[in-house]
């Protein structure tokens, strides 16, 4: 099957909801079979064409992915409880995790082609997973599911420049192999960015605790993304060239994903009394979904492939 992009509807602009009508209060969350299959398509070895630099990125946010949603999975499930008498969001839990496994399912099977390409995709696995374990046996129980919500909002960053910004989109990840599954995985980003943030708060986790779970995801799993990514870029300095240097020069003024933008995103989320939804991207969402309804499709029941559980001593 050739995945194509539909070109997008007209949208009209986006709107701030208020607090009380949260568009979480009744957001459905659908599990997706992704029908686009990257292995049908040829991957060079830059997977960013011409430039290493921002192909080591985009294999080091692949690299982590499958063990940092089990992490997700893990501390969400850790509080189930904290949400049996919200049905709403008893039900997104369901499709979080449904979501979630899937994604770690493809992005599995991406980074097998992305280390057969030479890239360090086990020392990345296996490093997230040791930095994983670790955070979910941080005090208080809160803690790790703050670190998800966090985490959540790093990602949710992520898809919102990615399905909002053409740009962004095709300079980073602009491959036949690689837009449709990326675009997938934004696209459900999006709709379950309130998850994990309403487990917290249904959990008893306030605002210490939030912000230390920012912290937390930010000091040890961004700042750990950072590192990898200028590990293995130094490590093929050789392979490096002035004229892929021109070129990540470029990309980097294309793209909004590493710039101002998401910075001042970022540090919104503590803000008191911010919630995910204070971003409006209910019609980014309703785009999307119409773009991608030939590339995904959505299973009946939502939690029908459960993700691994990380390596804990709590059950999850």
């Amino acid at each position: 099957m050739t995945a194509t992009l539909s070109p997008p509807p007209t949208t009209a602009g986006r709107r701030r909801r208020r607090r009380g009508s949260r568009p979480s209060a009744i957001r459905d969350i659908p599990v997706r079979r992704l029908r686009h299959d990257q292995a049908d398509y040829d991957l060079d070895r830059w997977v960013v064409p011409g430039d290493p630099i921002f192909s080591h990125f985009l294999a080091i946010l692949s690299a982590v992915f499958p063990k940092g949603e089990e992490f997700f999975v893990a501390s969400v499930r850790r509080h189930r409880d904290a949400v049996a008498d919200n049905p709403v969001l008893k039900e997104q839990v369901k499709g979080f995790i449904g979501q979630e496994a899937m994604h770690s399912r493809e992005h599995r099977r991406l980074n097998e082609r992305l280390a057969g390409l030479g890239y360090r995709m086990a020392r990345a696995d296996r490093t997230i997973g040791v930095l994983v374990d670790s955070i979910y046996k941080i005090p208080p129980s809160t803690l790790p599911i703050a670190a998800t919500a966090a985490a959540e909002h790093y990602t949710g960053l992520l898809a919102e420049a990615v399905l909002s910004d053409e740009s962004t989109r095709t300079t980073l990840f602009g491959t036949e192999a690689v837009e449709p599954m990326i675009a997938w995985h934004a696209l459900e980003e999006l709709e379950h960015k309130n998850v994990a943030f309403d487990v917290m708060e249904a959990a008893g986790g306030g605002y210490v605790v939030r912000v230390a779970g920012f912290a937390v995801t930010t000091s040890v799993l961004a700042s750990y993304v950072a590192i990898e990514w200028g590990r293995a870029v130094w490590e093929d300095r050789h392979l490096i060239t002035r004229e892929n240097r021109r070129t990540f020069h470029r990309n980097l003024m294309r793209q909004k994903l590493l710039s101002p933008w998401s910075a001042r995103k970022l540090l919104i989320y503590l803000r008191p009394g911010f919630h995910p939804d204070d971003t409006a991207t209910d019609e980014l969402v309703q785009e999307w979904r119409l773009r991608l309804a030939e590339v995904a499709t959505a299973n009946t029941k939502a939690d029908t492939e459960p993700a691994p559980a990380v390596s804990t001593d709590t059950p999850v």
